[in-house]
């Protein structure tokens, strides 16, 4: 009886496509204590999710590349200039920037602390560009 064992070596290799960085904004709270978090890629791939605590990305929408990449940068500057502002209230909004692995957040909503107004005016400016986007249903989840 002769037996024999075939091996075989499989190398996976993956392709740099994974986005290092990349931008969310978010609001939430209340009642409800639900979240709306928006995610920006720099390559202008929006994701739109509602939840508590893991967020779902159900919808999804896009962005001119130029227009995401703009929106990241204010929010960077907002957001290095007051890194350890975290002082959320009932009803929270917070901006967030995710480059390489490293993330940066500022939250406000608590009257005894009044957010910076650039990081308020950057946030403003940021979710009136999302409001103008039609999300359509995300099936890559």
């Amino acid at each position: 009886m002769k037996i024999t064992f075939t091996c075989v070596l499989v190398l996976m290799i993956q392709i740099a496509g994974a986005q290092d960085s990349f931008l969310v904004v978010s609001s939430g709270g209340g009642v409800t204590g639900s979240a709306t978090v928006y995610k920006i890629s720099l390559d202008g791939k929006v994701l739109k999710g509602k939840g508590l605590g893991q967020v779902k990305y159900d919808e999804k929408s896009l962005l001119k590349k130029s227009i995401a990449k703009k929106c990241y940068r204010k929010a960077k500057t907002v957001v290095g200039a007051s890194a350890d502002f975290n002082h959320p209230g009932n009803l929270y909004y917070s901006i967030a920037t995710l480059d390489n692995g490293k993330e940066s957040k500022i939250t406000w909503g608590d009257l005894e602390h009044p957010a910076p107004e650039k990081a308020k005016d950057v946030y403003q400016e940021i979710t009136t560009i999302l409001s103008a986007l039609t999300f359509t249903a995300n099936t890559t989840k």
